[in-house]
């Protein structure tokens, strides 16, 4: 659950601040928050806080299950709900069923729960948070470390990387998300197998990355963006014992100098990858 301890937070957070009182389940993996628009949770992390009594759910027969998920309840219990006893069998199981119903249930804090806010706190405090495929940084760190990066003496290169997939999504609307999933993150080991210790490569969502590259020159990071995109032309990934189509990348470098010492990197390395694009993909450009 490293990867996903700042959701957790989140999640725990809200409950404690009473900024919903629902949730619902919304597809096969996630649960959506009611009332905050852009916390999504994970089915697994919600178990395990049924698990360990960080929350509480008001409803009878999600109560039974998550007793019996710690032990808590005996089978002669079942006899006393609507709870087929199959699920007793695979409490687990029936826990997921619960949650992927269309009722919304009442949840609210416990005391260990309010403990694990802390304990998570505490753990954001100290370390940094991988993104979902745990690779590469998650996205929200590139901006506080380019503006540090900046802050930096005038005569240390600071170089950003803008890059992602050609046609990705024809995979996965062909061969389905889960074979998406291997070339993603095939694609995002590139990105870090590449760049090693010249730099950080950051990743939100979908396929975009950015890179931050700092003390190397335009040349040199114009040679690592080449080599992300080599590697990635080179690879071949399978699912379920089929070959998957090789994939491509398009790729903008912005180095200051020559660019102004600002934020506008950004822009103007996104740009240049829309250009990439443009000018018929898998490509890099730098200029």
């Amino acid at each position: 659950m490293e990867d996903i301890r700042y959701s957790e937070f989140n999640f725990l957070q809200a409950v404690a601040t009473g900024q919903f009182k629902h949730f619902q389940y919304a597809d096969k993996t996630q649960l959506k928050v009611v009332g905050i628009d852009s916390t999504t949770m994970y089915l697994e992390m919600t178990i395990a806080a049924l698990q360990d009594l960080h929350i509480r759910i008001r409803n009878d027969a999600i109560q039974f299950l998550a007793g019996r998920l710690r032990g808590e309840l005996s089978h002669e219990s079942s006899a006393r709900t609507s709870i087929p006893r199959g699920q007793w069998d695979n409490p687990r199981y029936g826990l997921e069923l619960a949650l992927r119903s269309n009722t919304c249930h009442e949840v609210e804090i416990t005391y260990r729960g309010l403990q694990r806010i802390e304990i998570l706190r505490e753990l954001l405090r100290r370390d940094r948070i991988l993104e979902f495929f745990g690779v590469l940084l998650d996205l929200r760190y590139f901006r506080p470390d380019l503006m540090k990066a900046l802050e930096r003496s005038a005569d240390t290169p600071v170089t950003v990387l803008y890059a992602d997939m050609d046609d990705f999504g024809q995979i996965n609307k062909k061969f389905g998300q889960a074979a998406g999933d291997v070339v993603m993150q095939a694609y995002l080991e590139c990105v870090r197998d590449a760049l090693g210790e010249f730099g950080n490569g950051y990743r939100s969502l979908g396929d975009e990355t950015v890179s931050l590259i700092v003390g190397q020159g335009h040349e040199r990071a114009v040679e690592l963006a080449e080599d992300i995109r080599s590697r990635v032309r080179a690879m071949r990934c399978n699912y379920k014992g089929k070959s998957l189509p090789p994939v491509s990348t398009s790729i903008g470098v912005a180095t200051t100098p020559p660019e102004g010492r600002t934020a506008d990197i950004i822009d103007t390395a996104e740009e240049r990858k829309r250009k990439a694009k443009e000018a018929g993909k898998d490509r890099v450009i730098s200029k």
